[in-house]
C-alpha cells in the first residue's frame, strides 16, 4: 500500500516522464577550451547568509548548485567489453560512475585531497568516467566534442593539471563528494549534459539497456504498478537526504513477500517490483525529502524521525501547524471545535498521507503510515491543541493559558536534551496528534522522570502540556488552569506543595535547595512518608512570618487552611500510580501559575487604575 501510493505521487507529479535521467544539484563546472585545456573550475552553487545569534555578524556559505538533469544509474564495462547501467555499489575489477555528472573525487586526479585507502577505488571509477565519454563521442561522431577526448587524456597523464585541479577545489571551498560535470568554453557556461544529441543518445542507450535487462529478468505481477512484467532483480534507485536519522548518505527502502519464497525467489526479488515500480516509489520519497514539490512542504524532522506527508491536491499545508503553530492559526482551529463550526466541503474527502521514516545504517526503516483525510486531520489538530492548552509560567506567559507547543518541543519534553530521546517518541505524539490515540506509559513516565531529576527548573509548559495532554487520553479531566473543583488527593497533594514552596520563600527568601528540590520525588511518589514533616516545616516558616510578614502570613495560613480542608483524612498510602503522579505534578504546576496570574491581574489593574486618574487630571 505504502509503495503504490508513492508510485502514484511520481505518476501524478510527471517524475518518470524521463526514466532515463534525475534531477540533481551540480555543485561545479569543468570549462575546458577548443585544444582540451583545462580552464578552471566555476561554481554554480549559490551564496547563502545566515543570520548571526547576538551580537555575531552573519554567516556566508555556499551551497545547492544547478539542477541538472543527469544519468539516473552509473555505467560499468562487463566481462565481455560491453557498456551497461548497474548498481551503483556494484563489486568487480572497474567500479562504475555516471555519466559526464558525478563526484569530484570520481572525475578529477585529485588524490592529494582523498583519504589514501580510497585511492584506489575512486581511480577506478574516474577511469570508468573518461573511458565512457570517450566511447560516446566516437559513437556520436562529433568533431566538436574531440577537445573533451584530449583533456581525457591529460587527466591520466598530467601531473601539473592534477595540482591546478587541487588547488581550484581548496580555493573555491569544494568538497569532493560534490558534483560535477564538464563544459566547453564556446558553448557559453552550456554543459555538455544539457546538449540534446547527448541526452537523447543517453535515452537511447538506457532504453536498449533496460530492455535487455527485463528480458533476462524474472516475470510476474508487480505489486507496485499492478502490470505482469519483469521484477526487479536488484535496488539500482537510492534514496538520498536521511543522514540526519541515521542512515548513511545512500540508503535503500526494501520490501518482501513471504509467499515470494515459495517460488526460490531471493533478495530484491521477493518483492515482487518492478524496476518500473522500484524506480517510482524512490523518485517520490526522494522528492518528498527535498521538499521538490513547489508551493508545498512535504517534510519535517524531529530528532532521529523524518515525516513525510502529502495530498493528492495542494491543500494539506494546514498539517504544518504541528511543527510551527502560529497563536491566530490555532486560536482559530480551536474556535472551531469550540463552536462545532462546519469543516470545509473542499477537504471533507480530500486524501491525506503521512509516512514515519528513521534510518538504520544503509536501510530506511518505516515507522508509521497513515491514510486518512484532510477533514479529519482538521479535527484530530483542534483535538490536539485543546487537550495540550496549559497555563504558561514564563516571563511571557505570566500563568494564562497557551497551546502553541511545536511537535519537537514536546519530544524534548521527555529528555533531558535532544540526543537522549528514546527513538519511538516522536512517532508516538504524532499517532495521538493526528489519530486521536492515548499516549502510553512510557512517554508520562520520562516526563515525571524529568520532574524529579530537575526539580524546580523541570516544570516547563511544554512538559507539562504533554502530561496534561496524556492524562486526558487517559479518561481523565484535567484543566488548563487551576481547578478549585478537582478534589482528588493527588491533586490536592500537589497544589499543597507549591504552598509549602511560596510559605518557605516568604519566610526564608531564596535558598539552596527549595522544599521542591528536596522532597518532589518523594511527596509525589508517596505523600504519606513526608507529609507530617513538610506540613510541619510550613507551620515553623508561618510563626517567623507572623511577626515579621504579618501580610504574607495571613494570605498563606488562609490559602494552607483552604487547601489542608479539601484532603482525605489520612494519605493514601502506599505508592501512587503513575496516572496519579501525573495528577500530582499538575497539581503544583496549576498552583504556580495561579499566583502568577493573580500578580499579573493586579499589576493591569493598577495600570488600568494609574491610567484613569492620569486621564481624570487631563479633564
Amino acid at each position: 500500500m505504502i509503495l503504490q501510493r508513492l508510485y502514484e505521487l511520481a505518476q501524478r507529479e510527471n517524475l518518470l516522464d524521463d526514466p532515463a535521467v534525475v534531477v540533481k544539484q551540480v555543485a561545479c563546472r569543468i570549462d575546458i577550451d577548443r585544444d582540451g585545456n583545462f580552464l578552471g573550475l566555476h561554481d554554480l552553487r549559490e551564496r547563502i547568509e545566515k543570520p548571526g545569534r547576538g551580537k555575531s555578524p552573519p554567516k556566508a556559505y555556499m551551497a545547492g548548485g544547478k539542477a541538472l538533469a543527469i544519468p539516473v544509474r552509473p555505467v560499468v564495462r562487463d566481462a565481455s567489453e560491453n557498456w551497461k547501467t548497474t548498481d551503483p555499489a556494484a563489486a568487480g575489477k572497474e567500479k562504475p560512475a555516471v555519466f559526464l555528472a558525478d563526484t569530484i573525487a570520481r572525475v578529477l586526479p585529485v588524490d592529494r585531497l582523498i583519504d589514501e585507502d580510497k585511492r584506489d577505488k575512486f581511480t577506478s571509477q574516474r577511469r570508468t568516467f573518461w573511458r565512457f565519454i570517450r566511447y560516446v563521442i566516437g559513437e556520436l561522431q562529433a568533431a566538436d566534442l574531440q577537445p573533451v577526448v584530449e583533456f581525457a587524456i591529460r587527466v591520466e597523464t598530467d601531473a601539473e593539471l592534477a595540482e591546478r585541479l587541487c588547488a581550484a577545489i581548496e580555493s573555491l571551498g569544494l568538497s569532493t563528494a560534490d558534483l560535477c560535470t564538464v563544459a566547453l568554453s564556446d558553448e557559453m557556461g552550456k554543459c555538455l549534459i544539457e546538449r540534446e544529441d547527448i541526452r537523447r543518445w543517453w535515452r537511447d542507450f538506457f532504453g536498449a539497456d533496460f530492455a535487455v535487462q527485463q528480458a533476462a529478468g524474472t516475470k510476474g505481477l508487480c505489486q507496485v504498478t499492478g502490470r505482469e512484467t519483469t521484477i526487479g532483480a536488484s535496488v539500482k534507485t537510492k534514496i538520498k537526504g536521511l543522514v540526519p536519522i541515521g542512515c548513511r548518505a545512500d540508503a535503500y527502502l526494501v520490501t518482501g513477500l513471504d509467499a515470494a519464497e515459495s517460488f526460490n525467489l531471493t533478495g530484491a526479488e521477493a518483492s515482487m517490483v518492478s524496476p518500473e515500480g522500484i524506480d517510482g516509489f524512490t523518485r517520490a520519497l526522494n522528492s518528498l525529502i527535498a521538499n521538490e514539490f513547489q508551493g508545498r512542504t512535504t517534510r519535517h524532522r524531529v530528532g532521529r524521525v523524518m515525516f513525510l506527508f502529502w495530498t493528492r491536491e495542494q491543500q494539506g499545508q494546514q498539517f504544518m501547524m504541528l511543527f510551527e503553530p502560529n497563536p491566530e492559526q490555532v486560536a482559530s482551529l480551536l474556535s472551531t471545535l469550540s463552536k462545532g463550526r462546519q469543516r470545509s466541503t473542499d477537504i471533507q474527502h480530500e486524501a491525506f498521507y503521512l509516512l514515519t521514516l528513521s534510518g538504520n545504517s544503509a536501510r530506511v526503516v518505516v515507522r508509521d503510515y497513515l491514510e486518512t483525510t484532510l477533514s479529519v486531520i482538521q479535527e484530530m489538530l483542534a483535538t490536539w491543541f485543546c487537550d495540550l492548552t496549559i497555563a504558561d509560567i514564563s516571563r511571557d506567559g505570566q500563568g494564562f493559558p497557551t497551546s502553541t507547543f511545536p511537535m519537537w518541543q514536546l519530544v524534548i519534553a521527555t529528555a533531558f536534551d535532544s540526543e537522549s530521546v528514546a527513538p519511538d517518541i516522536p512517532s508516538r505524539l504524532m499517532a495521538a496528534a493526528i489519530q486521536g490515540l492515548p499516549v502510553p506509559d512510557s512517554v508520562l513516565n520520562c516526563c515525571l522522570r524529568r520532574l524529579r531529576a530537575e526539580g524546580t527548573q523541570g516544570f516547563q509548559a511544554a512538559r507539562m502540556a504533554l502530561i496534561k495532554l496524556i492524562l486526558i487520553r487517559k479518561g481523565i479531566p484535567m484543566t488548563p488552569t487551576l481547578n478549585p473543583d478537582d478534589t482528588h488527593p493527588a491533586y490536592i497533594y500537589g497544589r499543597l506543595l507549591a504552598v509549602f514552596e511560596q510559605i518557605q520563600y516568604d519566610a526564608l527568601g531564596d535558598v539552596n535547595a527549595s522544599v521542591v528540590d528536596k522532597f518532589y520525588g518523594t511527596f509525589s511518589a508517596a505523600p504519606a512518608l513526608v507529609f507530617s514533616r513538610l506540613f510541619a516545616n510550613a507551620q515553623n516558616h508561618l510563626r517567623k512570618m507572623k511577626s515579621e510578614k504579618p501580610g504574607a502570613f495571613v494570605n498563606n495560613d488562609k490559602l494552607l487552611s483552604e487547601i489542608i480542608s479539601l484532603l482525605p483524612a489520612a494519605p493514601p498510602s502506599g505508592q501512587l500510580a503513575l496516572k496519579d503522579q501525573g495528577r500530582f505534578a499538575l497539581g503544583y504546576y496549576h498552583q504556580r501559575a495561579k499566583r502568577f496570574q493573580d500578580i499579573a491581574e493586579r499589576k493591569a489593574r493598577k495600570a488600568e487604575g494609574e491610567l484613569a486618574v492620569s486621564a481624570a487630571a487631563s479633564e
